[in-house]
């Protein structure tokens, strides 16, 4: 809760900068005559993309031998959502700890799970950053050089012989040793959810996913009169901002995802107010869509909701 309230407190402050430097009179007329119906569509498309990455957390679970039907994958995945807020994103370790209460997978396995998805994650965002970048002039060979970073240290973290130099070297060290079992689960976790048949699913779910939230990005931009980018081009911003807000390690990305999609606009040729608003719809449509929306899920489950408060 002190989480979701230094969070909204940042969104508030960052948000009203956006504001000011748009020229608040400008970005409140732009406001004013954005199509609601057009947010609505961004909260479908955002919905879309929700059901789609927990529907691949069920699948990544039954790779670990826990089967979850669909309706708990769907809870899970969005009740995590309401500590995506947090620095770091340390929060989602409710997602896990959901998962060990639903379906008794133990928090050695959901926790390394969680970064599995993560992985998945970057590299599909990166993926579709770097589609688009090109039309913006962006240095898109610096962009793929980091994609082929993080795919050939995927690609050793999934490996055999990386977990067993890990296992060797924690059977080595004696304080090490007591957390052997733990060790052993977390390799197991982590040697299956990245191995390359597993990978290859779960960054093509994420592909999509993440690029519906972009194609919601785009009908922002559209609405409020700036179509000159190209579709590619606006859900290319989109993944640069994300990415830059995930590497801040902030609530959220609270503050650079702003800066960095508002930014990247103006850098485009977009208006301020208009790069401002577009920034503010976007991230309402996204972040705190996502957050609503967790505590919708926790609060269908209202025994599980009462543990996660601590009053049972």
């Amino acid at each position: 809760m002190r989480a979701l309230v230094v969070a909204a407190l940042m969104s508030g402050a960052v948000y009203a900068v956006l504001i000011a430097l748009g020229d608040g009179r400008e970005v409140v007329r732009a406001l004013r005559g954005f199509n609601p119906l057009v947010f609505v569509g961004m909260l479908v498309l955002g919905l879309a993309s929700f059901a789609l990455r927990a529907l691949r957390w069920g699948a990544l679970m039954r790779v670990l031998g826990y089967p979850v039907r669909a309706a708990d994958a769907l809870y899970l995945h969005v009740a995590g959502q309401t500590m995506s807020i947090t620095p770091g994103r340390v929060g989602e370790i409710l997602k896990p700890w959901l998962a060990r209460e639903v379906a008794g997978m133990p928090m050695s396995s959901g926790i390394p799970l969680v970064f599995a998805e993560r992985v998945a994650d970057l590299i599909a965002v990166s993926l579709l950053a770097l589609g688009g970048l090109s039309a913006l002039g962006g240095a898109t060979s610096v962009l793929a050089a980091g994609v082929a970073v993080v795919v050939a240290g995927t690609t050793l973290a999934g490996s055999a012989w990386f977990h067993g130099l890990a296992l060797r070297v924690v059977r080595r060290q004696e304080w090490a040793r007591r957390h052997e079992g733990s060790a052993r689960a977390i390799s197991d976790t982590l040697g299956r959810a990245l191995h390359w048949r597993v990978l290859v699913w779960s960054v093509a779910t994420s592909v999509v996913a993440w690029g519906l939230e972009g194609i919601g990005f785009s009908l922002c931009l559209h609405a409020l009169g700036f179509d000159t980018l190209g579709v590619l081009a606006e859900i290319s911003i989109y993944g640069v901002a994300t990415i830059a807000g995930a590497f801040s390690f902030l609530p959220g990305g609270i503050g650079l995802t702003e800066a960095s999609m508002a930014g990247i606009l103006m850098a485009a040729g977009v208006a301020a107010a208009g790069a401002s608003a577009a920034t503010l719809v976007t991230r309402v449509a996204t972040l705190w869509w996502s957050v609503a929306l967790g505590w919708v899920a926790l609060g269908s489950r209202p025994k599980v909701l009462r543990r996660v408060l601590g009053r049972e």
